[in-house]
């Protein structure tokens, strides 16, 4: 088996435009972008602006409660969260998760609220930096959390990478599935923001809004649900002139695999010098409609591929019609992917 034959049978989100799927795909929608603040450095001040839109409050009937999350950070939160919902989307019972259910988690900064807060300790003085901070700042915190919270039992593991990483993480997932290691695949990509983040991203441009939040899709081999119908790449690159010579490709090679109306997702931002060759590698063919989360939502880094795909499967459901899902990443690959009903 491999990921073009999974299907996705439920999704969940948390993002800046709330605590749902349907209200981050209502944003998405509507096409503006959401109000950002001032992310501040602590204990300095810095000479140019660094946005960021942070995950609201969560509503009441969101606050999952479980002793172990009375001290996990907002990631985790974020994850436990996405995965509720991804999983009574498919129709299963939140509190009593079908058997044989795996969990991959994907990020790429991880846990920074708590690590900044422990080193911060540790510089100011070591012998009081908290023990209970540390475990929060390992990566597979969060993927603990959540597969203690629903009682999972089956294989746990977290990806680290660059934010189309969740493609690397659908072929792990798929390949679980196939060799009768899991029944079902949570996958959910997360992120949560700090000022370190998002003044990191400040460095790729000025105008670039950090955001957080998580994403999560419930994978099976069977049942109903969209189907991951193809997926081109990945496509290498080690410099960002390189990435603009390979998207025109990575358009054409997709736009080969079928034909008819469809819904492009794209990674725009709303910055002409990042956006304009992805644009111009799509502008190919008239689509029905073309969303970007990036430009409303703000950049989620290793949430925002999750996000996409999660934006993909209600469109499909919505559209009946194929969707193409542009993930050119930042690092080191390019994808894309299609769905179909």
């Amino acid at each position: 088996m491999n990921a073009r034959n999974i299907r996705i049978r439920g999704v969940g989100a948390v993002s800046s435009a709330g605590w749902s799927a349907a209200a981050m795909h209502a944003a998405v929608l509507a096409g503006t972008p959401l109000p950002s603040r001032s992310c501040a450095r602590p204990g300095d001040v810095r000479n140019w602006p660094c946005e960021s839109r942070f995950a609201p409050p969560a509503p009441p009937e969101k606050v999952a409660r479980h002793p172990r999350l009375r001290r996990s950070s907002a990631i985790t939160r974020y994850s436990v969260a996405a995965a509720l919902e991804a999983l009574a989307d498919a129709g299963h019972d939140p509190s009593a998760p079908p058997p044989g259910l795996g969990i991959l988690f994907v990020m790429m900064n991880g846990c920074v609220n708590y690590t900044g807060r422990f080193y911060d300790e540790v510089l100011q003085n070591p012998a009081q930096a908290s023990p209970l901070i540390f475990p929060e700042t390992v990566f597979n915190a969060p993927a603990s959390h959540v597969a203690s919270f629903l009682g999972v039992d089956g294989a746990v593991s977290t990806l680290l990478g660059s934010p189309n990483s969740i493609m690397e993480a659908l072929d792990t997932a798929a390949f679980w599935i196939g060799s009768g290691i899991v029944e079902e695949c949570l996958l959910i990509a997360a992120e949560e923001c700090d000022w370190l983040s998002a003044e990191a991203l400040t460095y790729y441009h000025p105008k670039l809004v950090g955001s957080e939040g998580a994403g999560a899709l419930l994978l099976s081999a069977s049942g109903g649900g969209p189907r991951v119908s193809e997926i081109i790449g990945p496509l290498g690159y080690l410099s960002w002139q390189e990435r603009c010579d390979l998207l025109p490709e990575l358009a054409a090679q997709t736009l080969a695999q079928f034909q008819g109306p469809a819904t492009l997702i794209n990674d725009r931002t709303g910055i002409a010098k990042l956006d304009h060759t992805e644009i111009a590698a799509w502008s190919g063919r008239p689509w029905d409609a073309v969303l970007s989360p990036k430009y409303v939502l703000g950049e989620s880094m290793g949430a925002s591929s999750a996000l996409q795909l999660v934006l993909g499967t209600l469109a499909v459901r919505q559209t009946q019609q194929p969707v193409v899902i542009s993930m050119p990443g930042s690092n080191t690959a390019a994808y894309a992917c299609v769905l179909t009903p």
